[in-house]
């Protein structure tokens, strides 16, 4: 196995080999598909990192990462729910390994800190993966950060009947039936891009106005790229869109993403006007009966362990944070250990979310606003990012 380590953009031969490598790569996931990868590459030229594993000739593996501050994380970050190594499906455990320890070894070489986000503990390679960490030398922080709650059954259909059993999804779904003359809609194609990212920007805007957390779909760039995500998983074969629908327009929405047998519930939201009939549950009972009629016996709710997930998931797979660096490297060594303090601290790590991080992404936003309208008058801005003076 031959591992190169690259900084410039992949080129189209590149984009060709590894759309191969990723149909038969032991973790096909959409959120490393080949389309979405690319489209991240193409607007971060100057921020992108190539590690590949070749084996007579051909890709075996293959990792991109993007620069962030002071380290590097998963070029996929940009939106994921689960960053999986990329590696052919008939590489053994030893040439698993053989690819984890060239790989850090470059971290050592470059000096490198590596920030690896929403590592999915399920990855059939995950022990080849640690031991090649334990066997590296470098200093080495895994936390237990996330969970994807999963809902799954052995048919389609028994999954459908799960869902169905519930007395207040159906009385939810009666609701939304006759008093508001709902209806379900379905798009696997990409009929009305436009129109539907703007009824979900939209909701969604409108859904977190009130809370601490403001939708960043105020911004029109955000709107623009979310875009182009849908856009990119499209071409791949791999999103479905579902709508809840009144005769007002839709109510609520939701990406889906396409793996194998499992549907990933991952980008939801609703209209607040529509909050009494449980957008979310009748939202979750049209796509079971959808899943049953299109042979998908697994429902992945993403990152994250909100309540209303569990109304029909069973079990938790769980997501890792782990860090990388060399030991001399004190800053990010002390920046992960109060990372790791925070995190293992309930009341801390409550307070950081619900206060601090809030407090954080709005002032960040309302700096940005003042620069656009010092810089260009841009009489949009205050509109898009409303300054609260006891922020500022």
């Amino acid at each position: 196995m031959t591992c190169t380590l690259t900084f410039q953009p992949p080129d189209a031969a590149f984009w060709a080999e590894y759309a191969r490598l990723w149909a038969n790569s032991s973790h096909p996931s959409p959120f490393q598909a080949p389309a979405i990868l690319q489209y991240y590459a193409q607007r971060n030229p100057e921020e992108v990192a190539l590690f590949a594993a070749r084996h007579q000739g051909e890709l075996v593996g293959a990792t991109l990462y993007r620069r962030s501050g002071d380290h590097w994380v998963f070029l996929s970050d940009l939106k994921t729910d689960a960053n999986f190594f990329i590696l052919h499906r008939q590489l053994d455990a030893e040439a698993q390994q053989n690819y984890f320890e060239q790989m850090f070894a470059r971290v050592k070489r470059y000096n490198w800190a590596l920030m690896l986000n929403h590592k999915p503990t399920w990855a059939s390679y995950i022990t080849a993966f640690e031991e090649a960490l334990r066997r590296s030398g470098l200093y080495v922080l895994s936390l237990d950060y996330s969970v994807c709650p999963i809902a799954e059954a052995p048919t389609p259909q028994a999954l459908f009947e799960e869902v169905r059993a519930s007395r207040n999804t159906r009385y939810k779904l009666n609701k939304f039936t006759k008093q508001e003359q709902g209806t379900f809609e379905v798009l696997t194609d990409d009929t009305d891009m436009d129109g539907w990212v703007e009824d979900f920007c939209h909701a969604h805007v409108l859904r977190w106005a009130s809370t601490p957390t403001p939708s960043a779909y105020r911004d029109p760039a955000r709107r623009d790229f979310l875009k182009g995500c849908l856009r990119a998983w499209h071409r791949d074969g791999l999103l479905v869109r579902f709508a809840l629908r009144t005769p007002n327009g839709r109510v609520g929405l939701m990406a889906g993403l396409l793996e194998g047998e499992t549907l990933i519930y991952h980008t939801p939201t609703f209209h607040p006007n529509c909050a009494h009939v449980s957008p979310g549950r009748v939202l979750i009972y049209y796509i079971a009966q959808w899943m049953a009629a299109n042979g998908l016996r697994r429902l992945d709710f993403g990152d994250g362990n909100e309540p209303y997930k569990y109304y029909v998931a069973s079990k938790d797979q769980v997501l890792r944070r782990v860090f990388v660096a060399r030991k001399s490297n004190l800053r990010f060594v002390l920046k992960t250990r109060f990372i790791q303090a925070v995190r293992q601290s309930q009341p801390l790590y409550a307070f950081y979310q619900n206060r601090l991080k809030p407090l954080y992404r709005n002032l960040r936003r309302n700096i940005a606003s003042l620069i656009l309208l010092v810089a260009f008058g841009c009489p949009n801005a205050l509109f898009l990012h409303p300054i609260s003076s006891s922020v500022l």
